[in-house]
């Protein structure tokens, strides 16, 4: 079980978010100061999949950050998310692993080309 805390690592200081709701399969963290909100929520369920109808487990890890209106400047928010689905008998990370490794080698330069329309 994840714990009452979730801490963002950033470049410009980590992010700590408290746990707000947890329901049976899903839970909320928040923080809030000033400037901005972030809020994650983690969810699972299962989704059945091909004509044999076999079941999945999907997990899904979603943050957003709504940084508020100040001057001219209006309310507007980032989201980021990822999904794994996967057997429940699966416990492989391996490749979960590869792709968040990808994300951020090489000072972010994989976000970077999405971010540019690359493909």
């Amino acid at each position: 079980m994840l714990g009452s805390t979730l801490v963002l690592p950033q470049a410009g200081g980590d992010i700590t978010l408290v746990k707000i709701n947890q329901d049976e399969y899903s839970s909320e963290y928040k923080f809030r100061n000033s400037t901005s909100m972030y809020v994650a929520k983690i969810r699972h369920s299962n989704v059945t999949k091909g004509v044999d109808k076999v079941k999945y487990d999907r997990h899904n890890f979603e943050v957003v950050q709504t940084i508020f209106a100040a001057g001219a400047v209006a309310e507007y928010e980032r989201k980021f998310y990822f999904v794994m689905e996967n057997l429940a008998s699966d416990t492989s990370v391996a490749m979960a692993d590869a792709v968040a490794d990808l994300a951020i080698a090489s000072t972010n330069a994989f976000l970077v080309s999405l971010g540019g329309w690359e493909s």
